[in-house]
Order: structure tokens, then C-alpha cells, then sequence
């Protein structure tokens, strides 16, 4: 249970990562989608 916990805690940080990068490469691009 103590890998799978880690390999859980490990995926969601990774995953998080990613949604924050993809949040600031496409922040510039949210004026032009509101606009």
C-alpha cells in the first residue's frame, strides 16, 4: 500500500504540473478566446 500511495501521490503531482504549464503557456491566448 506504501507504493501505491506513493505512485498516487507522485501521478497527481505530475498531473497538477502539467495543468499549471498548460495554464501559463495559455494564459495570452485567454484574451483573445474572450474577446
Amino acid at each position: 500500500t506504501l507504493f501505491v500511495g506513493l505512485a498516487m501521490i507522485e501521478s497527481i503531482a505530475i498531473y497538477c504540473f502539467v495543468i499549471s504549464m498548460i495554464l501559463i503557456f495559455a494564459n495570452p491566448f485567454w484574451g483573445f478566446i474572450i474577446k
